[in-house]
């Protein structure tokens, strides 16, 4: 505590009991108030008038010198548990994303395996999932190219295709051997039956998205590429006529791909043709089976479809 006049002189008590006096900076207002020093000082005082017209400050002095060093601790402790909070959060989250992606690793694996199955009761379509399923990624990696499609062929719109592509004809298990299997040409009944391959597939798949509420794009690739690789750009393919754009993006592209192989590989009731021919094929096929879009953009990349044929054909070997 200490006094000061209002000419500014101070008079305090020295630790010795002894009095002191100095001079004050210190500007006090003509009533009783508070000052702020510091943020960790502050005066309260109190307005006396001794004599008229004479007055007087007494002044007490809180002062909390440990205060702000406890402040800091607290800010700095809370920094830390925050940074603690967070980095927790950081590896919960990393454990998630691991778990959520081995999830849908092995559902993935699942599905390529059910697709297998379909594959498996045809011995003479060989590697067709995979090698279509390379075909695609060649192609919407080179359409990706355009202009047109940049924005919608994403580097995830293409592993998710990669993914759907062997769903394609997992409709194929509810056809009867008998037709899958026949060795020879198909009759009209014969070939409206395996036809239904189609709506087969889509409605597996459509209640397995249904079931089990599945959001996972390749799921949703893999019914659109499963209902509709056999539509036709001119909209005369089965099984719904669908006509040019209407035709999902996927499936436009996939049906390109399933027709190369299909062109390049041997049946029982044809030869295998040669790459050169199936180009042929395909480039006067385009606006009436595939899309012209489709079809310059696999002109540009034919010689990575050849590529892939060769590969899988050594592996035969």
């Amino acid at each position: 505590m200490f006094i000061q006049t209002e000419e500014g002189n101070l008079i305090s008590l020295k630790p010795d009991k002894s009095i002191n006096f100095s001079k004050s900076n210190y500007d006090f207002s003509d009533h009783s108030d508070r000052l702020n020093i510091s943020d960790v000082q502050t005066f309260h005082y109190a307005t006396v008038e001794f004599l008229p017209g004479k007055r007087m400050f007494v002044v007490i002095d809180h002062s909390h010198p440990l205060l702000k060093m406890a402040l800091q601790k607290l800010i700095l402790s809370s920094i830390l548990l925050l940074v603690l909070f967070l980095c927790l959060i950081l590896i919960v989250g990393y454990i998630s994303i691991l778990r959520f992606r081995e999830l849908i690793g092995a559902q993935k694996a699942i599905i390529f395996s059910l697709a297998g199955l379909t594959e498996g009761r045809d011995p003479e379509t060989g590697h067709h999932l995979e090698r279509t399923g390379n075909y695609s990624v060649v192609l919407a990696k080179q359409l990706s190219k355009d202009k047109k499609y940049r924005k919608l062929i994403t580097n995830e719109f293409i592993e998710d295709l990669y993914d759907a592509a062997p769903l394609h004809d997992i409709g194929k298990v509810g056809i009867r051997d008998a037709i899958l299997l026949k060795e020879s040409k198909l009759t009209n009944e014969e070939y409206e039956e395996i036809k239904k391959h189609v709506k087969i597939g889509k409605q597996i798949l459509q209640n397995t998205i249904d079931k089990f509420k599945l959001k996972q794009l390749f799921f949703i690739m893999g019914r659109n590429i499963c209902a509709y690789h056999h539509e036709k750009y001119n909209g005369k393919g089965y099984p719904e006529g669908l006509k040019g754009q209407e035709i999902p993006l996927e499936a436009r592209i996939f049906t390109l791909c399933d027709a190369y192989d299909a062109i390049r590989s041997k049946r029982p009731y044809k030869n295998e043709l040669s790459h050169e021919e199936a180009v042929k094929r395909i480039k006067s096929d385009s606006g009436e089976h595939f899309d012209p879009d489709i079809v310059d953009a696999f002109l540009k990349c034919e010689k990575e479809f050849l590529k892939i044929d060769n590969a899988y054909k050594d592996y035969n070997i």
